[in-house]
Formats: C-alpha cells, sequence, structure tokens
C-alpha cells in the first residue's frame, strides 16, 4: 500500500531507546556487582563505614509515612501534624527537628515510596545504594553524547558513576552520591546556547528547556541543597570556561536565550523550593556554621593516592589529614594514568581541530572547580603548602560558607572523564596507528586503577519487637526514650535506633535523635541534648565506666525528669551493639529505678515512665 510503513522495520523511538536500555542494564549489573553485599540481603546489611545511613533510612521512612498520612492511610504520624520538612518525631522533647537544614531526602522519599510501603525503608534504602551508580552514569551520557559518539560517552559516563567520589559517598552519603543534577544542566545550559545565532528566544524547545532546568534544579533541592550550592560554583567556572574557551559555540541570540531560560528556569525552581526556604527560617535551625573551615580540604595528592572505595585502596585514610574524617568524604582519587592521559589529550586534541571546544571546556572549568575543592588553607600530604586558597572567597559568603570543598571534586571529576571520553573516541577512530593503540592502552589503565572493589557491608541489628509486639505494648503517639540513644558518632551502630523507629511505621515520637539544629545553648548541635538520665549515664557511655546505682541522686533525678517531661516508656535493647555497661547492667539500673518491666522479649525490655 503507497506511504504504508514497511514491515518488520523497528519504530525509531525504540531504536533509540534500545543503546540506552542495554546500557542500563550493564550498569545495573556492574552496581550489583561492587554492593554484591547488600544486593544479597537488602532488607538485613547496609554498606556504610559510617551509621549516617541509619539516618537516611529514617527520613526514607518519615517521607513516606508522611505521604501515607496525606493519602490517608498513614499509621503513626496520622495526626501529628508532621510534615515533610519539620518533624516532631524525633528530639521530640525539645522542639523537634528542622529538615529542611537537614540530609531529608524529602524528593527521593516520595519517589520511593511504593518502596518502602511494601518492602520497608532498609530495602527502600539499599534499592537507592545500587540505583545511584546507573542513575548518575546515565545522566552523564546525556551531557557526553553533545559531543560525543555513543560508545565513547557511555564509557565515560561509567567512569563518573563508579567514580571514587560516588562510590565513597554511597558508604553513608546517598544525598551527595546523587550526582544527576551537574550533568543535566550542563546539557540543558549547552541545548539553550545552540540552535539559531539569530532571533528572540520562543518556540517549544526554549519552553521545554526551560522547563527541564526548573525542574532539575528544583529537585535538587529536595536532595541536597549542598550539592546544588556546589552546582552553582561549578556553573561558574563552566561559564568562565565558556567565555574563554567556547566563543564558537556563543551568540546574541545564545546569550540571550541562556539568560532568559535560566532566569525562568530558576524562577520555576525557587517557586517549588519555597516550602523548603521558608521551614529553613523556622525554628530549630543551625545559627552557625554547620562545619568548621579548613577540615574537609582536598589534598594535593588525593587525586593521586589509591581512595578507599578502590580496587588498590588501603582500607584506610591513605594520607595524614587536620583530624580524623570519614572513609566517604575521601573520594578525589583518579588515578595518575587519567591524569597523564587528561593532559596528553589536552596537548593535543585541545590545540586544534574539532575537539578544540569540548576539551578545553572541560579543562578550564575542572581545573577551576579542582582549586576550589582544595579550600583554605591548600594542603600537600596533610600539612599546609598555602595559607590560604580560592575557596576562602567562599567561604566569606553566607550559605555557602556550609560547602565543605572537598565535595566539588564531583565536578572535576566530570570534567575529567569528559577529556578522557574525547580521547577515547580520538582513539578508536585511529586504533589502527601507533598513537591510537598507545592512547587506548593508557585509557584501559586509567579506568583499571580506579575500578571499584566489592565494598564490604555490616548487619543492620533491629530487634524484633520493632516489627512484632510493639503494637500490642506501645500506643500511637506515646513519648518513648530509648536506649541506647541515637549518638552523633560517625561509627557502625551509633544511631540505629532511628532506623528501629523508622521499620515500626513510627508508631511513637523518639526522644533522642541524629540531626542538625541548634539549643538555647549551643548555635550547632548534631544531636538531641541530653537529658537528666542521659548525663547521669554520660562517663557510662562515653568512658566504659560502670553503671551508676539506682540510689544514684543522678539517677533519680534523670527518671523524675522524663516523668515530668512527659515521656511515657524507656524502650532499652540489651544486646544492640552500643548499649552500655556490661551484660544485664543497665537492664538491672531500669528494674530498679523505674520497676518491673511492662514487657520484655524480642530483644527490648519495656519500662513504664509515666504513672
Amino acid at each position: 500500500m503507497k506511504g504504508s510503513r514497511p514491515t518488520g522495520r523497528e519504530p525509531f523511538a525504540l531504536a533509540r531507546l534500545r543503546p540506552w536500555a542495554w546500557y542500563a542494564l550493564a550498569l545495573t549489573l556492574g552496581s550489583i556487582t561492587v554492593f554484591g553485599g547488600v544486593a544479597a540481603d537488602p532488607g538485613g546489611t547496609v554498606s556504610a563505614g559510617n551509621d549516617d545511613s541509619s539516618l537516611f533510612i529514617w527520613w526514607l521512612g518519615h517521607g513516606a509515612e508522611v505521604l501515607a498520612g496525606l493519602l490517608g492511610f498513614g499509621g503513626g504520624l496520622a495526626g501529628t501534624g508532621d510534615g515533610f520538612l519539620y518533624t516532631e518525631a524525633m528530639n521530640a522533647l525539645a522542639g523537634g527537628v528542622n529538615g529542611a537544614w537537614n540530609t531529608s531526602l524529602t524528593g527521593i522519599a516520595i519517589l520511593l515510596a511504593p518502596l518502602t510501603w511494601v518492602a520497608g525503608p532498609i530495602i527502600a534504602y539499599n534499592a537507592l545504594i545500587l540505583s545511584l551508580p546507573v542513575l548518575n552514569s546515565l545522566a552523564c551520557a546525556i551531557l557526553f553524547r553533545r559531543f560525543l559518539k555513543r560508545g565513547p560517552a557511555f564509557a565515560a559516563a561509567a567512569g563518573i558513576g563508579f567514580s571514587s567520589y560516588v562510590i565513597a559517598q554511597l558508604s553513608g552519603h546517598p544525598n551527595l552520591a546523587f550526582a544527576v543534577t551537574p550533568p543535566l544542566v550542563a546539557a540543558l545550559v549547552l541545548a539553550l546556547l545552540s540552535g539559531p545565532r539569530t532571533g528572540r528566544p520562543g518556540g517549544r524547545r526554549f519552553w521545554l528547556l526551560s522547563l527541564g532546568l526548573g525542574v532539575v534544579l528544583g529537585f535538587q533541592f529536595y536532595v541536597s541543597t549542598e550539592v546544588l550550592a556546589g552546582t552553582f560554583l561549578a556553573f561558574l567556572c563552566f561559564l568562565a570556561a565558556l567565555i574563554v574557551c567556547g566563543r564558537s559555540l556563543l551568540s546574541p541570540a545564545g546569550w540571550l536565550r541562556l539568560g532568559a531560560g535560566g532566569l525562568l528556569g530558576a524562577g520555576i525552581a525557587l517557586l517549588a523550593a519555597l516550602p523548603l526556604l521558608m521551614t529553613m527560617a523556622g525554628p530549630n535551625a543551625p545559627s552557625g556554621a554547620i562545619r568548621p573551615h579548613g577540615v574537609w580540604n582536598t589534598d594535593l595528592l588525593d587525586p593521586i593516592v589509591p581512595g578507599l572505595p578502590t580496587l588498590f585502596g588501603t582500607g584506610e585514610s591513605p594520607l595524614p589529614r587536620v583530624m580524623d574524617l570519614d572513609g566517604a568524604e575521601i573520594g578525589a582519587y583518579v588515578g595518575l594514568p587519567a591524569l597523564i592521559a587528561a593532559a596528553l589529550i589536552i596537548l593535543t586534541l585541545g590545540r586544534r581541530g574539532r575537539w578544540v571546544v569540548p576539551v578545553r571546556i572541560a579543562a578550564v572549568s575542572g581545573t577551576l572547580v579542582f582549586l576550589l575543592s582544595l579550600g583554605s588553607p591548600v594542603l600537600l600530604a596533610g600539612q599546609p603548602l598555602l595559607g590560604a586558597g580560592p575557596f576562602a572567597l567562599v567561604e566569606a559568603i553566607p550559605v555557602l560558607n556550609n560547602i565543605l570543598p572537598m565535595r566539588l571534586v564531583l565536578h572535576s571529576t566530570i570534567a575529567l572523564w569528559a577529556i578522557l571520553g574525547c580521547g577515547l573516541q580520538w582513539a578508536l577512530e585511529r586504533r589502527s596507528t601507533r598513537a591510537g593503540i598507545g592512547m587506548l592502552a593508557l585509557l584501559a589503565v586509567s579506568a583499571v586503577v580506579v575500578l571499584p572493589g566489592a565494598q564490604p557491608t555490616r548487619e543492620v541489628y533491629v530487634p524484633d519487637f520493632y516489627t512484632g509486639s510493639i503494637a500490642e505494648v506501645i500506643p500511637e503517639g506515646a513519648v518513648v526514650k530509648t536506649l541506647p540513644r541515637p549518638l552523633a558518632w560517625a561509627a557502625p551502630h551509633a544511631d540505629e535506633a532511628m532506623v528501629w523507629q523508622s521499620v515500626a511505621d513510627f508508631r511513637y515520637r523518639e526522644t533522642g535523635g541524629y540531626f542538625i539544629g541548634s539549643s538555647p545553648s549551643s548555635p550547632i548541635i548534631y544531636s538531641a541534648p541530653e537529658d537528666d538520665l542521659d548525663a547521669a549515664l554520660r562517663a557510662t557511655i562515653f568512658n566504659g565506666a560502670p553503671v551508676p546505682a539506682a540510689s544514684d541522686p543522678a539517677v533519680t533525678a534523670g527518671v523524675e525528669g522524663l516523668r515530668a517531661d512527659g515521656v511515657d516508656f524507656v524502650v532499652l535493647a540489651p544486646e544492640a551493639p552500643l548499649t552500655p555497661g556490661g551484660t544485664g547492667e543497665l537492664e538491672g539500673l531500669l528494674d530498679a529505678a523505674l520497676g518491673e518491666p511492662v514487657f520484655s522479649g524480642e530483644g527490648v525490655v519495656v519500662y513504664r515512665v509515666s504513672r
């Protein structure tokens, strides 16, 4: 029949999507290989050296529970007034927690809510960990496809998705490992700049790109405002590189489209972020710098000293630091072979030919953002080399001064792999020549030395009570003090009481909590303030001293303080990894101070406080 589509021909859209589907499958298999332990037991293990994983499990569960309440089938938080960004589910005695200043993952929590409802927050957390290398790689591939063929773009993007930065941050910091926004913003900026070299902004394409920019930025507000702020700094570096090296991409019409589209996208993002920004101005917000400056600085040797998540990592921080740092922060390693390859590519492809513009833009923007990641002072092998670095300018700006410079290496890593992708395509096109073979060999070595090893896992300890008899013992909305209480320690199991509350569908409000906030006596705090019973147990918890006697006046004052504050129950998990005191000692103290427990079994002992 005239004009009909030939039979058996694959639809154009499907033909374009098929390679991406295979790529996503390969990335998924790679992620399962790296995180095989949690893939094998996603409901009982995590891959995290610290215990920030408990914090994120809590927030994923909290977001799902709030959404369930809004939809009319919520449990523990129904009717409490809790929202996505402000909650009294923890720190219940001191005014709750301002989630806008915390890593509340609201955007992701809402997307994962159906999985959380069905499988629980621990599995939702591990699904997020497994998916982020895939999502990051796909986002970077979208950017790289603007100037690379599919194969080199896919390979270079995978280098970012499985980079030391991403894998290290996935050891407890999924909010910082979510690296989708920076490459998508860069791709949208380039798309706005391209197009007709004359004319005013308009047309369907312009509006879609502007809307896309607004959606991407708006969603990032609800994942990590720190990554958003870092993306802003990286954009400034990218813009400077465009002005210096990308004049062939620029035209008055392109600048007009970028300016108009950027303002429109920023307006959409700010409109979406209004609830978060208004909450940030609310109670229990930190009133000082969240972290001290000069500590979380990238060392000049970090890019070439094997990092923790790689096959060649040492298993500990490889360089001396100003203070002990969480291994999840040390992700600047890219390997000496990659740096050598990048230098050769810049010196050759960056001089002339069709690769000049992308190579130079990536080189300049990547160098600028890496200089910022060095922080201030600039360190070499843990010792100050320069008393002040460019980042000192950022530290002087309110809000931006809360960025930890180490985390900016995400953006320099993206720039590096863009350069390596250009070199890979050049080498593949000349694979029959000695120069092409040599470059392919160097790039292969570059990939091998940054390969992540299989990441270690550990068990998440959850007493059976929280998925068993809790509904028969603790009424909904009760105020509970849990022992061991959550502590802001960068150590396994330090905050697992938060996981217990999450898997119990927030049936109760917790007096403790691990969060960023403030108190009347301190402009910045990282956990719920001590109550009087915590003070009585302080030497036991922190110094391993014997458990005090029930007749100790501090213990008596602690129990009376709990009653005066309206605490309903104390729940002790005697077999939890960080329970203070020896076997049975804390249980004996509580028996004497609070009387016979109302429940004992399934890994807990429950005492009624209110009389």
